[in-house]
């Protein structure tokens, strides 16, 4: 075979390549196609989350988070100050630490609302309300966490270690439940329009 034949033929193969793969992936089911989508995002976006720039960025979120519940603190009458990420007052002192960010839970969600089917827009709308929402329980629980362990020490770790964790993954499933709720009846209204 000439060179210019096997040329010809090299795209020739990759159509037909991309052509069995797309039928293979079309074969699957919905619930399939979602699952390997959720997993190749919380993968990649798990990967791209421990770049340099990334960690970079995180240092400067996790002392933006200790100034934020700070202020929250202060409103409370609590006598905090910040030093970078960590919370002090003259009862307890906390630092936030890059495990206390939330970004494991930002990772999920964006995933899941990238893998299901559904417009763009209400993928976007999804990935910006519930990334607020998740910077928002996560504020919650830094001023909670740092008041309990300032007036009941005691329990800060089960607080810290086994309450907080469970309520932030029912706070995520009420919202990715509420959310996938709200797109597949908008998506009627949308298809009609």
């Amino acid at each position: 075979m000439s060179r210019r034949k096997r040329a010809q033929s090299r795209p020739a193969t990759r159509a037909k390549a991309a052509c069995i793969w797309q039928r293979w992936w079309a074969e699957k089911g919905p619930v399939f196609r979602f699952g390997a989508g959720f997993i190749a995002l919380v993968a990649l976006f798990s990967t791209i989350s421990l770049s340099p720039f990334l960690q970079s960025f995180l240092t400067g979120y996790l002392e933006f988070d200790a100034r934020l519940a700070s202020i929250v603190l202060n409103w409370l009458g609590q006598q905090t100050r910040n030093t970078g990420a960590t919370i002090v007052s003259s009862r307890f002192a906390v630092t936030v630490l890059s495990e206390c960010s939330a970004n494991e839970f930002v990772v999920f969600l964006w995933a899941g609302f990238l893998a299901f089917p559904t417009t763009l827009r209400c993928k976007i709308t999804g990935i910006v309300v519930g990334t607020l929402g998740v910077v928002l329980v996560n504020l919650v629980r830094i001023v909670t966490l740092f008041m309990v362990g300032a007036y009941r020490p005691h329990f800060f770790t089960t607080v810290h270690e086994e309450l907080w964790p469970g309520l932030f993954v029912i706070v995520m499933i009420l919202f990715v439940a509420g959310w996938t709720s709200w797109t597949t009846r908008k998506k009627p209204a949308d298809a009609a329009a």
